[in-house]
């Protein structure tokens, strides 16, 4: 990547024409370029018309152009001024192997002049013994034309180009500053746990923060025992998720520690008589709405030693430990790189809607994105954040659970 970006112009898209003299090696470069989502269109008529009175008649007038083992300096000439010329190419990808029988130094020289003349890129995939034909090396050294050993290491070298354009030409975009928080709220809680030497909140906590930030939750209330559990529940209406409370169980499935789908009060009080049975009679129990299950997503934060926060998004549940379809940017986030966080996941299909399925706001998805980001950035004592899953149904986003540590 350094070679390339040290020496050829930034290419304007990801279209590229490819020129070889010999075939297999172009196959591969397809492959490779192709995975790297770059596309090689096909020639033009009017190139191909070109093309066809100035190759050899063994040559293949397509994309990949197949100049042949026998094509000599002027071969190569035409095809690189026609690819060069072609609106549809954006840089220029080129095998080169250096037959006996051929004038390899003056191939050499026509590839270094085609680089000085265009504005495209150009990549050499050299396939030779250095030392044997020194003259040709040092040519194509001179005249700065990147070369490389192996057709993947060319086109990831040019795959480096564009991408550095694709950066170089992104929508900056903006950082919100959300006037609705509640900062106070969340720095009361942040003190008192700190002052308490707790680096795990609890869950009252954790939803605390989260809605003094309009964060949307499911509905919930902490409960002391069973009597309150049923209480809560009746308050919050049926059906609902009985969890428990502790700071010093982290993976409460785990224990025995979540029940979902309670529907009535009698349920939620044997649920609750077990859990305190099993886990401790001095647990408290987080008491929240049952919600239908929708697209599971997972967002988070992790601070980084000298660069503040990691801002992640992907999918949740079960998914992000079997998948781990994620993706990861630096805090603070911009809207428009919240927006990409979501496009650019694998997944990205089933959160715009696949086969009839309705897919996620995105919109909602980003502003939770930036607020996550806006939350840890004004305190950055929060060393680990994590909404897993939200469930994303329809227009609505919501938290169904979430873990903060200091």
């Amino acid at each position: 990547a350094a070679v390339a970006l040290s020496s050829q112009p930034v290419p304007k898209g990801n279209k590229v024409g490819i020129i070889t003299n010999t075939a297999g090696p172009s196959v591969i470069a397809i492959d490779e370029l192709v995975s790297c989502g770059l596309e090689i269109p096909p020639l033009s008529e009017k190139a191909a018309g070109i093309l066809k009175g100035t190759m050899l008649e063994s040559a293949s007038i397509r994309n990949p152009l197949d100049v042949v083992a026998t094509a000599g300096p002027g071969h190569f000439k035409s095809a690189l001024e026609t690819i060069l010329k072609a609106p549809q190419f954006d840089s220029i990808y080129v095998n080169f192997v250096t037959p006996p029988f051929v004038d390899c130094e003056n191939v050499a020289r026509e590839i270094t002049a085609a680089a000085k003349a265009g504005n495209k890129p150009i990549v050499c995939n050299y396939m030779t013994d250095k030392q044997k034909w020194s003259g040709t090396s040092k040519i194509l050294k001179d005249g700065e034309i990147p070369c490389f050993d192996f057709a993947e290491t060319a086109a990831r070298a040019l795959y480096a180009l564009v991408c550095y354009n694709v950066i170089r030409s992104a929508k900056e975009g903006s950082i919100k500053n959300f006037p609705d928080v509640n900062k106070n709220t969340v720095r009361s809680i942040l003190e008192n746990a700190g002052s308490l030497k707790r680096e795990i909140l609890t869950a009252a906590e954790v939803y605390g923060i989260l809605e003094a930030y309009r964060i949307p939750v499911a509905p919930w209330k902490v409960a002391l025992d069973t009597n309150e559990v049923i209480a809560k529940a009746g308050e919050i209406g049926f059906p609902v998720v009985i969890k428990t409370d502790s700071e010093k169980i982290i993976h409460k499935s785990d224990v025995g520690g979540v029940a979902t789908n309670i529907r009535d009060a009698q349920e939620a009080a044997a649920v609750a008589g077990t859990m305190a049975r099993n886990l401790g009679e001095d647990i408290r129990f987080f008491v929240q709405k049952f919600l239908p299950a929708g697209r599971e997503l997972i967002i988070g934060a992790k601070s980084a030693a000298g660069i503040g926060h990691i801002i992640m998004f992907g999918l949740g549940g079960i998914f992000v430990e079997v998948l781990k379809d994620v993706t990861f940017t630096l805090s603070p986030v911009t809207d428009t790189e919240a927006m990409e966080m979501i496009s650019s996941v694998k997944a990205a299909p089933l959160i715009d809607g696949f086969r009839g399925e309705k897919g996620i706001n995105k919109e909602k998805a980003s502003e939770i994105i930036q607020r996550i980001s806006m939350l840890v950035t004004d305190f950055p004592g929060i060393k680990e954040l994590d909404l897993n899953p939200l469930f994303a149904t329809g227009d609505d986003i919501c938290v169904v659970d979430a873990r903060i540590i200091l």
